[in-house]
């Protein structure tokens, strides 16, 4: 795995540069780097899987470093910081874990290895794209979900909603029944929104339109499904929300 370490402090990438080589031998350490600027510039050449990020670094930190991929970083990111009070903010980038310095060898080893298993997940959809070509080639109507298990296929029709977790995603299904997939709620979402009957009511929440038993408005506006469930619909997506259920 190609990885860079980003950190404005020479002894701390050395240092992590050395625990990499001696503990870490499926990394491939391409370069290390002093800055933000420094490590856009790395990313831009080099086509890499994990970046070490640092979190406080003079004129920009680590954080708005990812500022640049509003849509998902093409890379894992490890914080690596001195800094506890960052954690949340991590958290909500979705970097895979969250290092305090000084940096432990057994926490540095068991990051790599979420490394490891996420791009292994990811490469796995080339899997699932080539499978769900040939399902639809049959003109058999469901689509694949990767779950940890593997693959998956449904009938999108079944689906009454599906919530997001981070990095993961609930599907839950009219029987009852649920799945926990491996991907984020955008990409089932750029799924299921081409069956037509689905919609994002919010940030955690893609509903099937089908199984909305009523829309209440209001200053805390929600939908209750077929299944009774009652979801918070954001308001910059009732308008939309409305005209969906028209149609």
């Amino acid at each position: 795995m190609n990885c860079i370490i980003v950190d404005d402090e020479a002894r701390s990438r050395r240092i992590l540069k050395a625990f990499c080589e001696e503990y870490c031998p499926q990394l491939n350490i391409i370069d290390l780097a002093d800055s933000v600027v420094a490590a856009r510039i790395l990313i831009e050449k080099h086509d890499l899987d994990l970046v070490f990020l640092d979190i406080e670094m003079p004129f920009e930190d680590g954080l708005s470093l990812l500022k640049d991929y509003p849509n998902g970083m093409p890379f894992e990111v490890v914080f690596t910081t001195a800094f506890e009070q960052y954690a949340l903010q991590a958290i909500q980038a979705n970097a895979i874990d969250y290092l305090l310095k000084p940096i432990q060898i057994d926490e540095l080893v068991v990051a790599v290895q979420r490394v490891e298993q996420r791009i292994s997940l990811l490469n796995s959809e080339t899997k699932l794209t080539f499978l769900q070509r040939q399902i639809q080639e049959k003109n058999i109507h469901k689509i694949a979900l990767t779950t940890i298990d593997g693959f998956t296929f449904v009938n999108p029709v079944d689906i009454i909603r599906c919530e997001s977790h981070g990095n993961y995603t609930y599907i839950y299904f009219i029987d009852g029944s649920f799945l926990l997939l491996t991907s984020t709620l955008k990409h089932y979402e750029d799924i299921l929104l081409q069956e037509g009957d689905f919609y994002r009511i919010h940030r955690s929440h893609l509903i099937n339109l089908r199984y909305v038993r009523q829309f209440i408005k209001g200053k805390q506006a929600y939908v209750q499904l077929t299944d009774d469930t009652k979801i918070e619909v954001s308001e910059r997506k009732r308008k939309g929300l409305v005209l969906a259920l028209k149609e």
